[in-house]
């Protein structure tokens, strides 16, 4: 049955979801913008009403489900108001900077037993459930390492709240490296150790991009362009992922490899359909699916099981929930603190 939704943010991951919701079929009640003009837009597109940075009980009332599309440092208070209403909330990840704001909406979801989603899409390629019904099948996972690897914040860049958030790397690509090492391993990170890099800290603005010098408006950017992460496993299993968002000639390269005592299974984003196998003495095979899981995509398929779980359903044990969030936003926040102190081991909670 057609639901009714709200979203909340006007950015390109917003028009994801009005887009998504689109092909669902269902409605898009209202937008809510933090500028008039951009709510005004984005409601003219897609049909629906506009409002400039309110939520109101009234507004509320009208929606069954709330789209979290805003920056992260602003998840916590939009999503502890749509669930104070009793409305389903599918979120973007990460699901909030804060360990303390994280626990709070997964305590409040859990009460309240309303539908609480964060978008990792990733669990929804068949080649990552292939893996991850194979890994249930051979052996607890001993070894895990992985890269996430784009060219996005590379100078000359824009200018972003991205560039003044307490994290940037281990939150917007590293969240989901997390979330796909416990979803398809099982596993749950013990302590980390992450060394954090920074290229040219210190950059000036000119007609809204940063470049690392030059005239223009100083700038300081303290959060991270890449870092480098040791994660020891519950169990005594080990991880490193290497992360970065400054890597020329890398769009959108995820990559992730667990090993058994008697094999290695792999996924590529770049080769998204593939499960990569191995075994002692028969190098590296390609198991493809060379129609892609019937064609559909990861973000229909993950709002879809969404709305299956709002809908009074099941929960699909692909999609993630507030809970899954809140585990890759202490480990992210782990990272960080690691960092802080010369990479030090790091316990997560």
């Amino acid at each position: 049955m057609p639901m009714r939704a709200a979203i909340i943010g006007t950015g390109g991951i917003a028009h994801t979801h009005a887009r998504t919701l689109g092909l669902l079929g269902h409605e898009i009640a209202l937008v809510v913008g933090r500028r008039a003009e951009s709510a005004r837009a984005f409601g003219e597109q897609y049909g629906c009403k506009a409002y400039a940075g309110c939520l109101t009980e009234e507004l509320l009332a009208g929606v069954d489900a709330v789209h979290i599309c805003t920056p992260p440092g602003n998840h916590f208070p939009w999503a502890a108001r749509a669930i104070r209403a009793g409305k389903a909330v599918f979120c973007e990840k990460p699901l909030t900077f804060s360990v303390e704001e994280a626990e709070e909406l997964c305590r409040m979801a859990e009460e309240a037993g309303t539908a609480a989603a964060v978008d990792f899409n990733n669990r929804f390629y068949p080649a990552c459930g292939r893996i991850r019904r194979q890994l249930a099948d051979s052996g607890p996972v001993e070894l895990i390492h992985g890269h996430y690897r784009q060219e996005f914040e590379m100078m000359p860049a824009p200018w972003s709240w991205r560039y003044t958030a307490p994290m940037r790397a281990v939150t917007e690509i590293g969240s989901h490296f997390v979330d796909l090492m416990r979803f398809l391993s099982g596993l749950e990170a013990e302590a980390v150790s992450a060394v954090f890099r920074t290229v040219s800290p210190e950059r000036r603005l000119r007609e809204g991009r940063m470049y690392p010098g030059g005239e223009g408006e100083a700038v300081t950017v303290s959060n991270e362009d890449a870092a480098a992460v040791t994660i020891k496993l519950r169990g005594g299993a080990v991880a490193s992922v290497f992360l970065s968002e400054i890597s020329p000639g890398r769009g959108n390269d995820l990559a992730i490899e667990l090993m058994t005592r008697e094999e290695t299974l792999g996924w590529h984003s770049e080769d998204p359909y593939c499960v990569l196998s191995g075994r002692k003495g028969q190098g590296i095979s390609r198991l493809c699916d060379p129609f892609g899981g019937g064609f559909s995509t990861t973000f229909l398929d993950t709002m879809a099981a969404f709305y299956a779980w709002a809908e009074g359903g099941a929960r699909d044990s692909r999609l993630a929930t507030f809970r899954d969030g809140l585990a890759a936003v202490r480990l992210c926040s782990a990272m960080a603190c690691s960092a802080e102190k010369g990479g030090a081991f790091i316990p997560v909670p």
